[in-house]
């Protein structure tokens, strides 16, 4: 368990799942869910187990209210020294610093102790947010392409221009 002044970055628990719902339908109802991969929205206790088990998910939980307000994802690659960084806040916590305050413990975290060099992520470029904090984290952008992991009402793909980011540590 990592801890912030506001936060613990921890292991996700079978306990969390009345948050962990929120959180995920909250995210797929975000104006920016067309551009990332869908979430499935039933199922939220198999999902959980997944993460349970795997050590790259972490709940940002917020101190003061004991409560998941979000999740930071340091996903595996190829490569052992590098790891995908993922995160999402709740929008009722968003535009207050906890996504930055998670990811900086959560990435310090990585390169102290699992001797991690690089850190890539993504994300579309309309997400002026992500963009945001990105930059503010230090990577820089190495990368851009036109995808789609959604499709609109008639089955057509959603496509849009999305940026490849990475750091250096």
């Amino acid at each position: 368990m990592l801890k912030t002044e506001r936060l613990r970055i921890r292991r996700f628990h079978e306990s969390d799942l009345e948050d962990f719902e929120l959180l995920i339908r909250d995210k797929m109802s975000s104006k920016y869910a067309p551009y990332d991969i869908p979430w499935p929205v039933d199922n939220f206790g198999d999902i959980l187990v997944c993460l349970i088990n795997d050590d790259a998910w972490h709940a940002v939980e917020l101190i003061e209210k004991s409560k998941v307000i979000g999740f930071v994802v340091a996903s595996r690659t190829e490569d052992e020294t590098i790891r995908d960084l993922g995160f999402t806040i709740h929008s009722a916590y968003q535009n207050k610093g906890y996504a930055y305050e998670a990811s900086c413990a959560f990435m310090d975290y990585f390169i102290k102790e699992c001797g991690i060099k690089k850190f890539t992520s993504g994300t579309a470029d309309c997400n002026k947010p992500s963009v945001a904090l990105l930059n503010k984290l230090g990577f820089t952008k190495v990368q851009s392409l036109e995808t789609s992991f959604a499709n609109d009402s008639q089955g057509n793909p959603i496509t849009f221009l999305a940026s490849i980011y990475e750091r250096m540590n």
